[in-house]
């Protein structure tokens, strides 16, 4: 997480920073469904990827204020939140509906690959502007 955040910063550049962990970790929990009866490999899918999707954080949460104006972002600061909230709520659901119908965790955890993976990509989709500074500091 500290050295992707540091890395970010160092080279102003957000979005592959934030959707490379998103998409690691997406990868790695869709191998954990692969591997589930391996007790190793499973438990090392589960910890790389959980350490994987802390590192986007210092990334993503700078995409806002490279795109929009102060007040526009911290506009999208809650409306990102209030998403995150329902997710949190409609996510336990999902879960244990999955559980429920499959009567195994696998599913459980494709799911959470797949959420993972259309994060990345929909970082990926945005389009942000180059800051000024950096430009500044590349002529």
């Amino acid at each position: 997480m500290l050295i992707n955040g540091w890395h970010s910063d160092r080279t102003a550049e957000r979005r592959w920073h934030s959707a490379i962990p998103l998409i690691s970790a997406g990868l790695m929990f869709g191998l954990l469904t692969v591997f589930r009866h391996e007790i190793p490999l499973a438990t090392a899918c589960l910890l790389l990827g959980s350490g994987f999707l802390y590192a986007y954080y210092p990334a993503f949460w700078a995409i806002p204020t490279m795109m929009l104006s102060k007040a526009a972002a911290a506009a999208t600061f809650g409306l990102i939140n209030s998403i995150g909230q329902l997710g949190g709520l409609a996510g336990n659901y999902t879960i244990g509906y999955l559980n429920d119908r499959t009567h195994s965790l696998a599913a459980s955890f494709a799911f959470i690959a797949l959420v993972y993976l259309v994060a990345g990509s929909l970082v990926l989709s945005l389009r942000t502007r180059v800051p000024v500074s950096v430009l500044q500091r590349s002529s």
